[in-house]
């Protein structure tokens, strides 16, 4: 999926890394608005495999990342700047507002939780799981449509596994 701005509103944006460039290496890549945590095993920033992953969840990408190195702005290939040193990655936010895509056929009303849904996409969430990552925000939803983005207060889990906004 393309990278997209998908951070519609903040309210107390965070980062557990506001500097990224120690937990990102040659084998990371990511979008722009993809949900990220901390893989335990490497220490680095990753796309969740499973819902359970949740435990380690930091937020959304507000980057891309192809490995290890930012995508250009205008190339969509690593920017020319950054085959030298870099000197900086901004790590993944909470505290926002950002535009995930919901699972096929959930009901949502609002306040429900929300947990990760990686079967949906880098960007899926669902209604139901073991890991809480945020708080639905619209208005009531009968049966989601294959595809709908859906605005939700995003939190972190990382590190105790414990929800914060």
């Amino acid at each position: 999926m393309a990278a997209k701005n998908t951070i519609v509103r903040e309210v107390g944006r965070k980062s557990i890394f506001e500097s990224a460039i120690n937990v990102i290496s040659t084998a990371v890549s990511f979008n722009q608005g993809d949900l990220l945590v901390l893989n335990d095993t490497s220490n680095l920033i990753a796309i969740p495999a499973a819902e359970t992953e949740g435990n380690t969840f930091l937020g959304v990408a507000t980057v891309s990342i192809l490995n290890g190195k930012l995508i250009g702005p205008f190339t969509g290939i690593p920017d020319a700047v950054t085959t030298s040193a870099v000197s900086d990655i901004p790590g993944p936010v909470y505290g926002v507002i950002a535009k995930c895509v919901a699972k096929t056929g959930i009901a949502l009303n609002p306040g429900d939780p929300i947990y990760l849904d990686p079967a949906t996409g880098t960007r899926g969430v669902t209604n139901t799981g073991t890991k809480i990552i945020g708080i639905y925000q619209g208005p009531v939803v009968a049966s989601a449509a294959a595809g709908s983005e859906i605005e939700v207060l995003i939190g972190a889990r990382h590190n105790g596994d414990t929800l914060k906004y």
